[in-house]
């Protein structure tokens, strides 16, 4: 992680697993809350942002899709630049592209302004934050890497039920204009925070030091994971994962609507569901590892019992078996993102843990990406949301 030859570093170490690991851990708390966290609260500006340009509500969606695609799909970018110029400038630097893409919001007159601003540049930023700091955090640790990996990606869910009463209160206060640029400086934080990811040498690295100034590349590193077969099934499982895993986010509020629920009460499911996130992140460090059910395997069963789950959905007519299956999927899926970062360091190893990051996080979009419209294209033609739940759970199954 970071460029090997042409600075003075000590000798290679094994992941340390403690010490200052902790520290570039809470910085991963930092990111996730900026990057995340944010994401999820952004949508209290979206029918201020309706009236205000005349915009349809597709359109004002398109924003944090862009933000989402964004920040996953430029992920091997992040992780090439990570190799090429170090971890914890990537991840400044990061901070500074994604906090200006909100400060220059100030001056939007058009949607297309907003595309780019917040759209682009914030996911582009976001994506060098978030893939550089969690594959470091994959590099500094082993046996609590599970651990850290939970208390980094809990950062985002943790402030989600802060942030949108927060924003609210600056568009209030300041106008959506100012709101966005005090939001800015929220985001700046990574900056500082950002300087705590150390770049380090492990002894996995020292090979590429044997021959000074032949730096394995990127491009090379990648087509190398994707020629080993554990790696490429976990592609696939991790293409399936995405494809599925927001179908319940979606429908859950319009079936229960379809089933005669209130509007409050349906609305309530995906808080329950996100209680049930925040568990499981917490809940999921403190599992433990077995000789033959490494963290990969746990993250297999994680996602395989989220599919089952989502198949046996249909069966839930009720409100209160519909906020049973809301507890229990946002439990699973809040335990599968540490043990996706985990199981990657696992399968890709540690002093690859970049370019195996930027990978898998850019499949992972393209699944997250896909999937929605095909579900929707399923609802529309079936005239069901079963259909939606069956086809989103055999998908998890199949990934599993």
């Amino acid at each position: 992680m970071g460029t090997l030859f042409g600075r003075k570093w000590g000798p290679p170490v094994d992941p340390p697993d403690g010490g200052w690991a902790w520290m570039v851990a809470l910085a991963g708390f930092v990111v996730s809350a900026c990057s995340y966290g944010v994401l999820r609260s952004v949508g209290v500006f979206f029918v201020t942002w309706q009236d205000y340009f005349s915009m349809k509500a597709a359109e004002t969606g398109l924003i944090q899709s862009i933000i989402t695609g964004v920040l996953n799909l430029a992920a091997p970018i992040a992780g090439a630049l990570s190799n090429r110029f170090g971890c914890r400038v990537v991840v400044m630097v990061g901070g500074v592209i994604s906090s200006a893409g909100f400060v220059l919001s100030l001056w939007a007159s058009s949607p297309l302004h907003l595309y780019v601003t917040v759209g682009f540049l914030t996911g582009f930023g976001y994506s060098l934050s978030v893939t550089t700091t969690m594959a470091t955090i994959g590099r500094y640790f082993t046996t609590h890497r599970l651990r850290a990996n939970s208390l980094a990606s809990i950062g985002g869910s943790f402030v989600s039920f802060a942030f949108p009463p927060l924003f609210q209160y600056l568009m209030d206060e300041y106008t959506w204009r100012g709101a966005l640029v005090l939001i800015g400086g929220i985001v700046l934080q990574v900056v500082g925070f950002g300087a705590l990811v150390r770049p380090i040498l492990l002894k996995g690295d020292a090979r590429l030091q044997k021959n000074l100034g032949k730096v394995q590349q990127p491009s090379a590193q990648n087509i190398r994971l994707l020629t080993e077969p554990r790696f490429s099934l976990f592609c696939v499982a991790v293409f399936l994962f995405g494809f599925g895993r927001f179908v319940p986010n979606i429908y859950i509020v319009p079936r229960a609507r379809a089933f005669g629920v209130e509007e409050y009460p349906s609305a309530f499911l995906l808080s329950i569901l996100a209680i049930g996130d925040i568990v499981g992140r917490a809940l999921v460090g403190l599992l433990p590892e077995w000789p033959t059910f490494r963290r990969a395997d746990q993250f297999a069963m994680n996602i395989f019992l989220m599919g089952v789950a989502t198949l046996f959905a249909p069966l839930a007519k009720t409100y209160v078996t519909m906020a049973v299956y809301s507890a229990c999927y946002g439990l699973l899926m809040g335990g599968c993102v540490p043990l996706l970062y985990t199981a990657i360091a696992e399968i890709g190893g540690a002093n690859r843990m970049s370019s195996a990051l930027g990978i898998i996080m850019f499949l992972r979009g393209a699944g997250n990406l896909a999937g929605p419209p095909f579900s929707g294209w399923l609802r529309d033609i079936t005239g069901t949301f079963d259909a939606t739940l069956l086809e989103g759970g055999g998908c998890l199954v199949l990934a599993g």
